[in-house]
């Protein structure tokens, strides 16, 4: 009769059996010497993450508005109004004739905020020590508009007041725009500018809208 051994006999789960010779069968998978880090790896990731970091910052600059013209032309305070004002308002110029008009709250203000500030939405070889008060006058208009029975016509010329009632950091600036050549200026006439060609119908396209709301507005009031 045989000796009985006393170690105790431990029985391996066969999975276990089969999941260590999946790994023996593919062990020079994991342990392919083309996946280890190098000091080249590691240099050719920081590179990647600096170019990422640089990539951010150009785009941020390149998407910042450009201000050198325009603060020259308008003045601290006015670029401060354009950015921060709590109030904007739009009165008549010239002889247009409607009631003032709120544009505090109204959309698009953002869009219409930017269009003043950023330089290149403007034609600086066409700035002259004129008022744009003086264009309000001329009634000729590039493309006569087709109105509606209910649709109120564009003005000829507004003005913009702008003012900071609660914070006081500013004063009261007033800014004129001619909507048929958009000439844009300070209501003092000490200066205008034409907008550049690719942005004159998207101020008159805006202040026409914002009429029309209001008009809209007026007709359907209870």
């Amino acid at each position: 009769m045989s000796e009985m051994s006393n170690e105790p006999q431990v029985s391996v789960p066969e999975a276990s059996v089969s999941d260590q010779a999946a790994a023996e069968k593919h062990a020079d998978k994991y342990n392919d010497p083309r996946a280890a880090i190098t000091r080249r790896g590691v240099w050719m990731g920081v590179a990647v993450v600096i170019l990422g970091i640089i990539g951010s910052f150009s785009s941020i600059y390149a998407r910042r508005t450009g201000l050198t013209e325009t603060t020259r032309f308008w003045g601290q305070e006015t670029i401060t109004a354009f950015q921060l004002a709590e109030r904007m308002e739009m009165l008549p110029r010239g002889d247009a004739d409607f009631p003032v008009v709120e544009l505090t709250a109204t959309p698009g203000l953002g869009h219409l905020r930017h269009a003043l500030l950023e330089e290149t939405h403007f034609d600086w070889s066409t700035e002259t020590a004129s008022s744009v008060a003086e264009l309000c006058g001329v009634q000729s208009s590039p493309e006569p508009e087709k109105l509606s029975s209910n649709k109120k016509p564009t003005p000829h010329c507004i003005q913009l007041r702008l003012t900071d009632p609660t914070a006081h950091r500013v004063g009261t600036i007033e800014i004129d725009i001619d909507l048929v050549g958009g000439w844009v200026g300070p209501s003092d006439g000490s200066r205008r500018v034409q907008a550049a060609e690719w942005v004159r119908p998207k101020l008159r396209n805006y202040f026409s809208t914002i009429m029309n709301v209001q008009q809209q507005s007026y007709d359907f009031r209870d």
